[in-house]
């Protein structure tokens, strides 16, 4: 999609959706050539730092947060369990919810895939000073904000 040959009068037309995809597919393929030992996908990996970033979750505060629905979350979660990532335990102060959190092996994965994470962000910034890096990140938090309200 987007190359060195792309028209620069695009650039400006081109809805901001396109491009948060297309670097999200290019993500996504970076993460599989270079995590050839952890058998995870880019969906997987949005629950790993959902719950990472959170803290023990249940299922439904989880399906809210990441917009889909109990039933995705779910089958998320047990596909999660089955790796070893997360584990599910009773609330204590409501024995009717569980709560989603990672194992020992979810955050070694959440490590490994930082580590990489911040290679891959830096590479694709390289052209950055370091106050633009920072200047975008705010940026996309802002968008992340602004777009949650919608």
């Amino acid at each position: 999609m987007v190359d060195g040959d792309w028209k620069k009068d695009r650039i400006i037309f081109t809805p901001l959706n396109l491009y948060m995809e297309y670097i999200l597919l290019s993500y996504n393929n970076y993460l599989k050539d270079h995590l050839d030992d952890v058998d995870i996908t880019y969906g997987e990996l949005t629950y790993i730092y959902s719950v990472k970033y959170y803290g023990p979750s249940s299922q439904r505060e989880m399906a809210k947060r990441l917009y889909v629905s109990e039933a995705n979350v779910a089958k998320m979660i047990k596909k999660l369990v089955n790796k070893g990532l997360v584990e599910k335990r009773k609330d204590k102060n409501n024995k009717s919810r569980n709560l989603v959190s990672l194992t020992d092996k979810g955050e070694e994965v959440f490590v490994k895939v930082s580590v990489l994470t911040a290679g891959w962000e830096r590479q694709i910034t390289k052209e950055f000073s370091n106050d633009k890096y920072a200047d975008l990140k705010k940026v996309m938090y802002h968008l992340s904000v602004e777009s949650a309200d919608l």
